[in-house]
């Protein structure tokens, strides 16, 4: 593995699922970037609805299905609690080329999302690969309060 910054504004991003975990994946997006965002999920969490309103995130009130891409997209976060469709979804979406995130798989999982500290023009992530989220929350912590002490 290797990290690496992209940036997003005006890219196209793809979400299967609108629960939790698609809501705070895309918060930390939005938070640092403007990208174009397709959802695709019979329901969407409340935080995500008030989102909306913007131009950029369009949701499609549906189940995932493979004649839903129409367009390509440059990254994929797969998000639902069904194991064997964010499988399925992963694989279709691989095949067009689509590097994907799948919230259960790391395996098969193209990248990962870390930890955030942004301050400035700073920007820091963590990550531990996924196998230790309540590290990583402890290290942005302490990452944050030491940038903050900087100033």
């Amino acid at each position: 593995m290797f990290p690496l910054l992209f940036k997003l504004s005006d890219k196209k991003l793809l979400f299967i699922g609108g629960g939790n975990v698609a809501k705070r994946k895309l918060l930390s997006i939005l938070n640092q970037s403007s990208p174009e965002v397709t959802i695709i999920s019979k329901e969407l969490h409340p935080d995500i609805k008030k989102l909306l309103s913007s131009n950029k995130i369009t949701w499609i009130n549906s189940s995932f299905k493979e004649e839903l891409l129409k367009e390509k997209y440059d990254f994929a976060f797969i998000c639902t609690d069904d194991k064997e469709l964010n499988t399925k979804a992963a694989l279709i979406l691989k095949k067009l080329g689509t590097p994907v995130n799948i919230c259960d798989n790391k395996e098969l999982s193209d990248f990962f999302m870390p930890a955030v500290i942004s301050q400035d023009d700073i920007i820091i992530s963590v990550s531990t690969k996924g196998k230790s989220p309540a590290l990583v929350k402890k290290l942005k912590e302490i990452i944050s309060k030491t940038l903050k002490g900087l100033k």
